[in-house]
């Protein structure tokens, strides 16, 4: 039950990522090394979110 919880946090993180430099990928993977804390720190510390360009 625990490794369950544990992947679905790691997704949850990965999902985050989207949108940010390194995306789902990078950080599901950091998630699953780091733990899904400390990945979500280092998202939080080192990325900013993508601003979508404005149509003219």
């Amino acid at each position: 039950m625990f490794e369950l919880i544990y992947i679905g946090l790691c997704l949850l993180v990965g999902f985050l990522g989207i949108g940010r430099r390194g995306g789902f990928l990078l950080y599901a993977f950091l998630a699953v090394v780091l733990t899904p804390p400390g990945a979500l720190l280092v998202m939080i510390l080192l990325t900013g979110r993508r601003k979508k360009m404005a149509k003219a």
